[in-house]
């Protein structure tokens, strides 16, 4: 029993420590211009958004205010503005490693809008008494409202460019972890609401939990409601003949799937289901799916698309991307590298060979309508597999706009480096990846959403799929994008 105590002392200690280390002034410059020399060498994007000189010139602000001791989450608070001015949705800042652990508490409630409303959707704490439907108004006295602006403004994680929704949306589904990363480790939180019907304001505080309670109560409450449907599944619509979803929750798979052709196989065969129960009106689902595998974009491209296509243009890096490519303990890497790349006239390296094109599938190839379901979070190679679609004039779009944007991103390839004072981590894409796609095409910096939806109060106290319900009333009416115009204007110029 002392021996256990004592465990518990110590990790309570540890983890006090670990979140009140200050760094001196010159810790804090040296790290911040070791952060700065890495991205100069390695991040192909600056200037990308916003031009370059003004990168440098928000550098030099920062660096001029680092003059006193700072704690570490102040350290990360302040280096935080330099990785979201670039814009770029695969560049993280992170905390170092042993900031998370299995323990960590946070905000146990799912939060959702219905406009600037927003309220408790999901309750995943003890106190019961705090049902869905809910109005959330203070959170530590502080607007839900504008807590919510500040953490999509301070994380732009999955969000390209100066696209609202990404980061609206990823900053939402997310919430208590991006509350937890910006302000730090809390026991509770006091909680200002109101009841639904009811008018009384009532504050109270509410203690924070661990995953394992979260989960918890999230199974023992709202089991029905859970999204178990395995990636790549084809569910027929019992209320709708010859209609069915397909649900694409990801296009990752671990080194195992990769040698056994896991993810082709399991596309054949939901596209083997799809001909043979003659489905002609296809949903296909990729809300907060936050990409994966490139090649497993274009592997499900190449069942509807009906002709040859290329996926990307020719990848460029910058001048320090060797480096982070050849390891001296990898003499496979020396050999490689000059294959694949060659020296740009930018200064940089540029992929040597541009591939061959995607060959249209034969065998299941899909010919009927298709309506993709989408919201902020579905980025990456999700955006790739939208855009290539908008781009062939193909396919009607229902939610919201996508995270990425329609002419590509920085990505492929990543370098995750550790600052040698705070310990602060940050993952560098290492490759510019342009989609093949006509800018023409476009329908706004994204893949904008042919019909948008949004949640009303009824559906979130119902719990409803407010953004399934939509489309398959669109399918009922027969209601599709018209692509026609735009092809038009084009054949025109």
């Amino acid at each position: 029993m002392k021996r256990e105590l004592g465990l518990v002392l110590f990790f309570l200690l540890f983890g006090f420590c670990l979140h009140a280390q200050t760094l001196r002034p010159e810790q804090a410059r040296a790290d911040f211009e070791y952060l700065k020399k890495k991205m100069d060498r390695l991040h192909p994007g600056i200037g990308q958004y916003i031009p370059e000189k003004t990168y440098d010139q928000l550098f030099d602000s920062l660096h001029r205010q680092l003059t006193q001791p700072l704690t570490y989450q102040a350290f990360f608070q302040t280096a935080t503005p330099l990785i979201t001015s670039l814009q770029d949705g695969h560049t993280a800042l992170l905390h170092r490693k042993k900031y998370y652990n299995k323990n960590r508490r946070l905000i146990p409630f799912y939060i959702r809008n219905v406009g600037p409303t927003y309220y408790i959707s999901h309750n995943l704490s003890s106190d019961s008494t705090l049902v869905r439907g809910t109005e959330l108004l203070l959170i530590n006295q502080q607007p839900v409202a504008a807590l919510h602006q500040l953490l999509q403004d301070v994380d732009r994680s999955g969000s390209d460019g100066d696209n609202q929704s990404g980061r609206r949306s990823r900053s939402l589904i997310a919430f208590s972890s991006y509350y937890y990363n910006w302000f730090g480790p809390s026991d509770s939180v006091q909680v200002a609401f109101r009841l639904p019907n009811d008018t009384l304001i009532r504050t109270r505080f509410v203690r924070c939990e661990n995953r394992k309670v979260i989960d918890a109560y999230l199974t023992k409450r709202y089991k029905k409601e859970l999204n178990q449907t395995p990636n790549l599944s084809v569910k027929p619509v019992d209320s709708l003949a010859h209609t069915a979803v397909l649900r694409v929750s990801t296009f990752n798979g671990n080194l195992a799937d990769f040698l056994t052709g896991k993810f082709p196989r399991k596309l054949k065969r939901a596209f083997r289901e799809i001909e043979r129960k003659e489905i002609t009106n296809l949903v296909v689902d990729v809300r907060s799916n936050g990409g994966g595998a490139v090649k497993n974009s274009a592997r499900l491209l190449q069942y509807w698309i009906p002709r040859p296509f290329r996926l990307m243009e020719r990848e460029t890096m910058k001048r320090g991307f060797r480096s982070a490519f050849v390891t001296w303990y990898n003499p496979v890497t020396w050999v490689l590298f000059p294959v694949f790349y060659k020296k740009d006239p930018s200064g940089g390296y540029k992929e040597r060979f541009a591939g061959r094109p995607h060959q249209p599938k034969t065998r299941y190839a899909y010919r009927g309508h298709l309506y993709f379901l989408v919201n902020g979070a579905s980025y990456s190679a999700t955006a790739t597999v939208l855009a290539q679609t908008l781009n062939n004039q193909l396919g009607t779009f229902v939610g919201e706009a996508t995270g990425g944007a329609y002419w590509g991103d920085f990505a492929g390839q990543f370098k995750m480096i550790t600052l040698p004072h705070s310990g602060l981590r940050v993952r560098i894409p290492l490759k510019r990846m342009a989609h093949a796609v006509d800018p023409r095409r476009a329908n706004g910096f994204t893949v904008e959403p042919d019909f948008p939806v949004e949640r009303t109060y009824d559906d979130l106290l119902h719990g409803r799929d407010f953004g399934m319900q939509y489309t398959l009333q669109l399918i009922k009416e027969g209601k599709v994008a018209d692509r026609g115009r735009a092809s038009k204007s084009l054949s025109e110029n």
